[in-house]
């Protein structure tokens, strides 16, 4: 069964600023990398007046059941797909496990007086009879961790 995990932040910014750091790539490149990312490359696929669409390719250090394991790297692709004028994005998170392993979630930006408030949605659900659910459990201990390094590095990018 999926595991869920939501957290909103507030910023000091306005909405639209918060949209443009959100879409930016040296923003993606910057958040990959504060998660351990070692390579990072941003690819638009596609963009219009209402949506932007684009993927952020990965090269991390391989994580198993074990945990990280630095002797081995593999490549992860994370797709956004952003309604830029309601101000939301989803994304699928895709690995090297393929269909055993789905992560994805969503991100949206609400105005809240002269501040945004940022709401993310976080998922994951592992299809590996047995050990699935425990995996699932690990997963989320280290999403936990992580949500202090996103914050800083939106804050970072808010206050350029």
């Amino acid at each position: 069964m999926a595991k869920r995990d939501e957290q909103t932040f507030f910023f000091d910014a306005p909405p639209e600023k918060l949209l443009e750091v959100l879409i930016g790539e040296e923003y993606q490149i910057a958040r990959q990398k504060s998660q351990g990312a070692l390579e990072v490359q941003v690819k638009e696929t596609s963009r219009s007046d209402d949506r932007l669409v684009f993927e952020v390719h990965a090269k991390e250090y391989a994580r198993g059941l074990t945990g990280v394991d630095k002797s081995k790297t593999e490549m992860n692709l994370t797709t956004y797909d952003w309604d830029l004028k309601a101000m939301r994005g989803t994304w699928k998170h895709t690995t090297p496990q393929g269909e055993r392993v789905k992560v994805w979630g969503s991100v949206q930006i609400q105005p809240d007086g002269d501040r945004s408030r940022l709401v993310n949605d976080f998922n994951i659900e592992i299809k590996i009879p047995l050990v699935g659910g425990k995996i699932e459990k690990m997963v989320m201990k280290e999403v936990a961790k992580g949500w202090a390094d996103y914050e800083k590095v939106i804050r970072e990018f808010c206050s350029k």
